[in-house]
């Protein structure tokens, strides 16, 4: 996520008693639970499922509208923030997440779990300002955004991660609810840190009904909404064959255009200037990319869940080695803040990792590969990712006043977090089930007794189920689904070693675009935190 953050008063939001290590402590207390917290957990996905009796996409709907519900909530936060002070956002935020989560735990209809998961996401982005100011003095001595985001973002990938596994370990010892009821448990914590920690402030409180475009944020929530839902759903549902489908498309075209032509009012809801930055316009365009790359992860779960036969806990555990990434790309990022070394060659360096873990997937894959191959693939990800994170956020928001750099979070947030992801992981879905029907297919063609390979793999298949005690006939059904588990096994790892290459390919044709654009310019190199994080 990217962090703006909005100075109204240099007051301290906590007691006079209170030292500046427990400020810090308290910051993480609060800070932690909501990196964590959302309405459906995709660690668990399968128990959910099964649970509700539904599909894995509706889980995955769920967890997608966590981030529209943040990204619109930068809309808003602009009329709230000036009218309340830090203690009452944090003490309402968590309040509603402790209700929210207790509500998901609890509820039977997937639904409620995605509009709960809205606005999970819509109260997250509050708290996160108000932590982040609190943290900032602590995590950024220097006082620039390159050191803040050097030791943050680190924080916040490592507690994604440990989301999926930790809400996998809940689901298998215990209940999938149990992360909700764990997650409520950590909120209430935080709670009595804040109540305990934080000073009572005689700031009027004044919910600001009428300054905030209502309409505007019905627009582009179900415009949002409405795209996550095409990418979500399209393949499920059979795309135009569906009515939903084709609702959610006009939608699209028609909110987007409503909401659009709003902002160019006497009293727009969004900045729309912030699109005339060019830097902030590339990073969205570029964050856009980071994310379908990182959708890669698609092919490695289908190689794990396909080829090598682990189960989703294997799967989860594998995402514990992009940590080691992540605090090796947070090392990088302090040395490139230290040596004041240009942004362009740290974005480089980001995507050259994506390209090297694709390499890695592309040669490494083979039917009889090894789990242990794909710890290098996962690392190379996560330095990337954090890379890549750093680097947007300071690049992105040069050249952009004060006022505009909330609203440059709403762009970056819905191009990185809320679009990004769902139609990334469509698109490799899509693509993969395609070629692997193709594949199936065209492997199939010359699988007959003609073949003395496969001849010998059926006989041999048949005299084993024979010694077993098997009948003549069922051990020869036997023998064919072994071999048509084999060619399934050979089109998945095709068909992934093929994506694999058209995306490589597209890697080293982006990193020679971005050396031919980003060193035209001038180097951006280091941003002051009164630069450019006050509004």
């Amino acid at each position: 996520m990217i962090i703006p953050v909005i100075r109204t008063t240099t007051i301290s939001p906590f007691r006079s008693w209170v030292p500046n290590w427990l400020k810090v402590v308290v910051a993480l207390t609060i800070l932690i639970p909501i990196l964590l917290v959302n309405g459906a957990y995709t660690g668990s996905n399968i128990d959910i499922s099964s649970y509700l009796g539904v599909i894995s996409e509706d889980i995955n709907m769920a967890y997608y509208a966590s981030s529209v519900g943040m990204a619109v909530a930068y809309l808003v936060i602009p009329k709230v923030k000036p009218l309340a002070t830090a203690k009452t956002i944090i003490l309402v935020v968590l309040l509603f997440q402790v209700l929210l989560s207790l509500i998901c735990a609890e509820t039977n209809y997937i639904e409620v779990i995605i509009v709960c998961s809205f606005f999970i996401g819509y109260f997250k982005a509050f708290s996160m300002i108000e932590t982040i100011n609190i943290l900032m003095p602590a995590l950024s001595p220097s006082g620039t955004r390159n050191e803040f985001y050097a030791k943050f973002y680190p924080i916040t990938l490592i507690c994604g991660q440990l989301s999926l596994v930790l809400t996998a370990e809940l689901a298998y010892l215990y209940n999938w609810q149990y992360m909700y009821y764990f997650m409520i448990l950590m909120l209430l914590v935080a709670i009595i840190a804040v109540v305990v920690c934080m000073s009572f402030a005689r700031r009027l409180v004044r919910i600001p009904f009428r300054d905030i475009d209502w309409l505007s944020f019905f627009l582009v929530s179900v415009c949002f909404m409405a795209i996550v839902y095409v990418a979500t759903y399209g393949k499920t549902k059979d795309w135009f064959s569906s009515t939903g489908i084709i609702i959610a498309t006009i939608l699209i075209p028609l909110t987007g255009w409503l909401f659009l032509r709003r902002q160019f009012s006497d009293t727009p809801f969004l900045d729309m200037s912030v699109l005339k930055n060019r830097n902030s316009v590339t990073v969205y365009l570029l964050s856009f990319v980071l994310m379908f790359y990182a959708s890669f992860s698609i092919l490695v779960s289908s190689y794990t869940t396909n080829v090598l036969r682990l189960d989703s806990t294997h799967m989860n555990e594998l995402y514990l080695y992009m940590i080691p990434g992540f605090l090796v790309g947070g090392i990088i990022c302090y040395y490139w803040f230290v040596k004041e070394i240009r942004m362009a060659w740290l974005i480089f360096m980001g995507f050259a990792c994506f390209t090297i873990s694709l390499a890695l997937l592309y040669f490494m894959i083979t039917p009889a590969g090894l789990y242990e191959d794909l710890y290098l693939l996962m690392f190379l990800r996560g330095v990337g990712m954090l890379v890549l994170f750093v680097a947007f956020a300071i690049y992105g928001i040069y050249g952009l006043s004060p006022k505009q750099l909330i609203y440059n979070a709403f762009f970056m947030i819905t191009a990185r977090s809320a679009l990004a992801p769902a139609i990334g992981a469509s698109v490799l879905t899509n693509w993969l089930y395609r070629l692997q029907q193709k594949n199936v297919s065209v492997l199939s063609e010359g699988v007959d007794m003609q073949n003395a390979l496969a001849g010998s793999q059926f006989t041999a298949s048949v005299n084993t189920a024979l010694s077993q005690g098997w009948s003549l006939e069922d051990a020869q059904r036997i023998a064919t689904n072994i071999l048509y588990q084999k060619i399934q096994i050979q089109a998945v790892t095709v068909s992934i070693k093929t994506i694999a290459g058209w995306m490589l390919i597209l890697g080293i044709f982006l990193l020679i675009c971005i050396v031919l654009y980003f060193l035209q310019f001038k180097p951006v190199r280091l941003m002051k935190m009164g630069n450019d994080m006050s509004g």
